[in-house]
């Protein structure tokens, strides 16, 4: 009879527990979930609680674009963003697309700080807008804190076609030209490099990498109403200190690289491509000098440049241009044109394709270290070149069409009558600022090509004309 009993004893035992833990998830379940203060909240919840915030849409004084406005006063992740939208469902998802992973990005970073650390960040995304005929550009300008000791700026553009909706890059800005790429590339670089905001701040190895002549590498830009301005993120040309590097140029400057849908009616005087003189009776002359700088010679031939008003292109070697930063620097302040001319003066045909980079890009890197700016031509040691050299150089390779021999005579008298001899309109004039009788004899040549009404030009500018 004992045995019943245990198991009736048993059974309601059992029941008993079953009860009690229904009663305990009724419970949680109500705390977590149903109560309108769930003391344990979903993760879901959580973020959409850090994340709350208040969106506003209005029109703006641009046709077919509206300003969305996104702001949250959340304690520790605060954020304020604005950012466009137009009747173009496309655009809406890049943009979109854009800020969400901005956001994302900022409430994920500050999470994993407030597990550890009672921190507080702010997010703003700004807006810039400007329009250029029937183009829109989108300048949206990121600031992310995320702490009191790092923060984060970085600059995004969008550009659109507002009769189309499609958004175009600096491929259709340059009718997808290399060759205007390159010249593009180059100017920035230069405008960079010799504006006094930046010079104390400049950080030349990244300029020289992020100028290279490569389309992703100029995805930051604006078409206003006259110009084009370029942007650098925070700390990447340049230090913090020097804020968001930029250039802008008039389009009328850059009229000439332009696709023709972006080109403007009136072109400027001066242009980044020089004009070419359509007058046959105009006369120039490109003297050029190899294998300095000198720290006399050199000195001597700028001296007399500058007095006969003369412009001329110096191919130098990496390995002086090392021990003499300063004498470079001169020939870049007085106007002269840069070029260059290998480290160590070898015949590259010789040489294996290695040998032939590491020579231009170690005389590359000199060149930019002691003048802020990357040569704009390449002349190859004796001439000596051929098309496997050529295609490792990634510069216009430039000889001679007059060889004064100075380099053999050294004799200041036999100058002037190479020279006579030889002359022809759009000559390239070979002599060397190392040695002393060149600087001697100088001077008569100058006087004589003045004389003749010879412009001199670099050999950019000479080259126009071949």
């Amino acid at each position: 009879m004992k045995t019943p009993y245990r198991k009736r004893h048993g059974l309601w035992i059992d029941l008993l527990l079953v009860g009690t833990i229904a009663v305990l998830g009724s419970i949680v379940i109500y705390l977590t979930v149903l109560s309108d203060d769930p003391i344990f909240p979903y993760e879901d919840e959580l973020i959409a609680e850090a994340t709350l915030s208040n969106i506003s849409e209005e029109p703006s004084i641009f046709p077919g674009v509206r300003i969305v406005t996104d702001i949250s006063n959340d304690e520790k992740m605060p954020f304020a963003i604005q950012y466009p939208l137009t009747e173009y469902e496309a655009f809406n998802e890049t943009i979109l697309t854009y800020i969400n992973e901005a956001k994302d990005y900022y409430t994920g970073i500050m999470r994993l700080q407030q597990s550890s650390h009672d921190l507080t960040g702010e997010l703003n995304i700004s807006l810039e807008t400007y329009e250029y005929n029937h183009y829109y550009s989108f300048v949206l300008t990121n600031k992310t804190f995320l702490n009191p000791d790092e923060q984060e700026t970085t600059v995004t553009t969008f550009l659109i076609d507002y009769k189309t909706g499609e958004l175009f890059d600096i491929r259709t800005l340059l009718n997808e030209d290399l060759t205007s790429l390159e010249t593009f590339a180059t100017h920035i670089q230069s405008e960079i490099a010799k504006n006094p905001a930046y010079t104390d701040h400049l950080l030349q190895e990244e300029l020289a990498l992020a100028t290279q002549p490569e389309w992703d590498l100029f995805k930051r830009f604006a078409l206003k109403e006259e110009s084009l301005v370029v942007y650098f993120n925070e700390g990447e040309i340049a230090t913090a200190k020097a804020g968001i590097p930029t250039v802008e140029m008039s389009l009328s400057f850059l009229n000439p690289l332009l696709a023709s849908n972006f080109q403007i009616a009136m072109e400027a005087e001066e242009t980044i491509v020089p004009k070419q003189n359509t007058d046959p009776t105009k006369k120039r002359v490109a003297l050029t000098f190899d294998d300095g700088p000198h720290p006399e010679v050199t000195k001597q031939i700028l001296a007399l440049l500058n007095k006969y008003n003369a412009k001329a292109t110096f191919f130098m070697l990496g390995s002086r241009v090392q021990y003499y930063p300063g004498l470079a620097r001169a020939i870049r302040d007085a106007g002269h044109e840069i070029g260059n001319h290998t480290w160590t003066h070898s015949v590259l045909t010789k040489m294996s394709a290695a040998a032939i980079q590491k020579e231009f890009e170690s005389t590359e890197q000199a060149i930019l270290k002691a003048t802020g700016q990357n040569s704009t031509v390449f002349r190859p040691p004796y001439g000596a070149s051929n098309d496997s050299v050529r295609a490792l150089i990634p510069r216009t390779s430039v000889n001679w069409t007059i060889d004064t021999l100075d380099w053999k005579h050294r004799d200041p008298q036999q100058l002037l009558p190479m020279v006579k001899k030889a002359m022809h309109n759009n000559a390239i004039v070979l002599m060397h600022d190392i040695h002393q009788s060149t600087a001697d004899g100088l001077e008569p040549v100058l006087k004589y090509l003045q004389s003749e009404g010879y412009e001199f030009v670099t050999i950019s500018e000479v080259l126009q004309h071949h």
